[in-house]
């Protein structure tokens, strides 16, 4: 089994034997998507094969032998529930996650052509990007963003956070089967950071067989990128399967994120991402490895340029043991990052000129177990980390160090009602879940916190699904926060510490319904309001006897966000429509202001049609207007400026030829070249353009006979 839009295998695809006169035996495919036909399957009849998120598929006997058993299935963009990767890497029926969680997947990925995960979120309503210091782009999430939102890679967190080095257009989309968004704090699943929700960047599962792909592609504003993917195994043997996925990517570009003037601005990113992984009938093994090199140049004035040189390893193996009872998983991760800043005139850095080299490790182990108890499915673990950063003449002593243990125990409580089939759909009657966790972390420098969820999801026949939950979430202060010690005579501040900060804490309430009147058509309304306490805020505090300002990190501000989203999704036979509204009101309360750049309104509206090989997209998006502020003339927050409505049409072909072999594709961002005022980084329009190669080799070349519908 594998999946149309990447050819990754679909695990837990159900097969449904259809005899002549009834239907019969059944086959379940296994985490490499294989499974065995039953000897009983006779001439004259037919499987249907279905699977949560994707549509079911319904083909005789004599299709599926011409296949060679090789069946491909079309995701389901209207499905109620679909499967969702959580942080613990298991996937989980989205019923089973207490907040709202949006994906994007594919096909929209390779429609919008976005170069990182930043430019592909900015799309989505209730999601706006902004720019970083000096450099760099981040993440808001329903108005709370930057440190707020917790960015990950198949789960595991991505480097240069503890550094305060945090860059969503660094991370690439190298072998990105899709983007999953959590709208809302759920510190239960996630710990530290989830306050506004979650970014986790899900990387594809090796294909089956053996294929290599290859893409290339040119654009605007310099623009140039390739990328190479090699991947195969996962066909069973007796003591097991082996499956492998290698990546490799470099772009560049004559821009630079968060940085407005494009004057002499080069951004270039190196990606190599890796994954090895074994199955059993009783052991699932899994080992990730990736290499990040990058560097930036911009202007800084006076002739002069600065630049980022940051580098990043990280890797982590996983096991997982079947019982009868349950499943046992031990997980370690580690990742090493560096960050050096220099400055120079010419189009390269001096060696050993600037500042000291910041560094980042970090190394965690985890022990979990889950399991379903009758209408129970629970999971519970431990989670251990060492932390560390240098940051020469930055912190107190150079480097900071805390050692953190976190608890935490979930469970998902089937009340009544029957069980989900595999294709996601409820038989008959009713279903409610509920869902609850917590989790307890406690950390050597700033103390404990805990950090509850409660959700419920209520499938009122099949087709509507009520959802509800109060969350928690926290950040946890910084190591810089907690031990600043930087002195800027040319500014004439102090930035120092404060070692009794406590962790920002925020609760969130939302509901909301989904509704599908018609199989092709799907709505839904959700609302949301999230109340965030001891937000950590830089002050003046005093004047050091030289006449240095002295700031400091205080818990002096509190803020509320609150608002509502709309969604519509329609498929009618080659053609997907989707219109989705996002209404937000964020405000500071301590002081009382709008929090900065926060719009009000953003929209997005797109459509798709798929004739044969060609495949036509059109995104209208919305930003409206939004309050910049900063600090005034009198040394206080207050609003400063405004930030101007973004509305933007992007459109894209793609054509394969070749059997599928081939695919070519263009597209055009921003058609209009709208460019409002007050915007941190480039939104010009840009054209591009991109070549694909993939080809399988062996018996998986039956991949180019899959279906172009559902």
């Amino acid at each position: 089994m594998t999946e149309a839009e990447t050819g990754a295998p679909v695990p837990g695809a159900l097969v449904a034997w259809i005899g002549p006169g009834a239907r019969s035996a059944e086959a379940i495919a296994d985490d490499g998507g294989w499974f065995e036909p039953k000897a009983s399957w006779g001439p004259g009849g037919s499987v249907e094969v279905s699977a949560l998120g994707y549509r079911t598929r319904a083909l005789p006997r004599q299709d599926a032998e011409a296949l060679e058993w090789r069946i491909v299935l079309v995701c389901d963009p209207l499905a109620l529930d679909e499967i969702v990767i959580t942080a613990d890497g298991r996937r989980r029926r989205r019923s089973e996650v207490a907040l709202h969680v949006e994906s994007v997947g594919a096909t929209e990925i390779r429609a919008a052509g976005a170069a990182s995960a930043d430019r592909l979120l900015a799309r989505l309503p209730g999601l706006q990007v902004t720019g970083g210091t000096p450099t760099g782009s981040s993440i808001s999430i329903r108005g709370v963003g930057g440190p707020r939102v917790l960015v990950l890679v198949d789960g595991q967190p991505a480097g240069g956070a503890l550094i305060e080095n945090r860059d969503l257009s660094r991370v690439s989309m190298t072998g990105v089967a899709r983007i999953e968004v959590v709208k809302g704090p759920l510190s239960s699943v996630y710990g530290s950071d989830a306050v506004g929700g979650v970014v986790n960047v899900v990387t594809s599962a090796p294909a089956p067989g053996f294929r290599v792909d290859v893409r290339a592609s040119s654009g605007g504003a310099g623009r140039l990128e390739a990328e190479a993917t090699a991947s195969g195994g996962g066909r069973p043997t007796p003591g097991g399967s082996l499956a492998y996925r290698v990546s490799g990517s470099w772009r560049q570009e004559d821009r630079v994120a968060g940085v407005v003037d494009r004057e002499s601005a080069f951004a270039r990113v190196w990606d190599l991402r890796s994954s090895i992984r074994f199955a059993s009938e009783t052991w699932v093994v899994r080992g990730d490895a990736s290499l990040l090199r990058e560097r930036q140049r911009w202007p800084v004035g006076a002739g002069f340029s600065g630049f980022n040189d940051n580098t990043g390893v990280a890797g982590w193996i996983e096991a997982r043991r079947r019982t009868d009872r349950g499943e046992w998983t031990g997980r370690v991760f580690a990742h090493d990052y560096d960050h050096l800043y220099r400055s120079a005139r010419g189009d390269a850095p001096i060696a050993g000129s600037g500042a000291p080299e910041q560094q980042e490790r970090l190394a965690k182990a985890t022990a979990a177990y889950s399991a379903t108890w009758g209408d129970h499915r629970f999971d519970a673990g431990v989670e251990g980390a060492l932390r560390g950063i240098r940051s020469p003449e930055k912190l107190l002593e150079d480097r900071a160090e805390d050692r953190q243990v976190e608890l935490y125990v979930q469970d998902a409580w089937r009340l009544s009602g029957p069980e989900r089939s595999a294709a996601g759909t409820v038989a008959a009657g009713r279903a409610t879940v509920l869902t609850a966790g917590a989790r307890i972390t406690r950390n050597s420098r700033w103390g404990s916190t805990a950090s509850p969820s409660l959700g419920a999801v209520a499938a009122v026949g099949d087709r509507v699904l009520v959802r509800g939950a109060v969350a928690r979430g926290f950040r946890a202060p910084s190591f810089k926060e907690l031990a600043w010690n930087f002195v800027n005579l040319g500014g004439g501040y102090v930035l120092r510490g404060f070692a009794d900060l406590e962790p920002e804490r925020s609760w969130n309430l939302s509901g909301g319904v989904e509704w599908q009147p018609l199989p092709d058509v799907r709505g839904g309304v959700e609302f949301f309001a999230n109340r965030i306490e001891n937000l950590i805020e830089s002050g003046l505090v005093g004047h050091a006897p030289s006449g240095l300002a002295i700031y400091s990190p205080r818990n002096v501000a509190d803020a509320v966000t609150r608002g509502f989203e709309l969604d519509l999704r329609a498929v009618a036979g080659a053609g997907e429509f989707v219109a989705a509204y996002a209404y937000l009101d964020a405000r500071s309360l301590r002081p009382d202001l709008p929090l900065d750049r926060q719009a009000k309104h953003s929209a997005r509206v797109r459509a798709a049609w798929t004739a044969g090989r060609l495949r036509l997209d059109a995104t209208g998006h919305l930003t409206g207007s939004a309050p910049i502020v900063g600090v005034g003339p009198e040394g206080a927050f207050e609003r400063v400026g405004t930030q101007g409505r973004f509305a933007a049409l992007d459109l894209a072909a793609a054509l394969e030829i070749g059997g599928g072999r081939f695919a070519l594709i263009a597209g055009v961002d921003n058609v209009f070249n709208a460019q409002p005022d007050g915007w941190q980084g480039f939104v010009e329009r840009r054209f591009r353009v991109s070549g694909e190669v993939g080809q399988s080799f062996g018996r998986t070349a039956a991949r180019a006979r899959e279906p172009s519908g559902g």
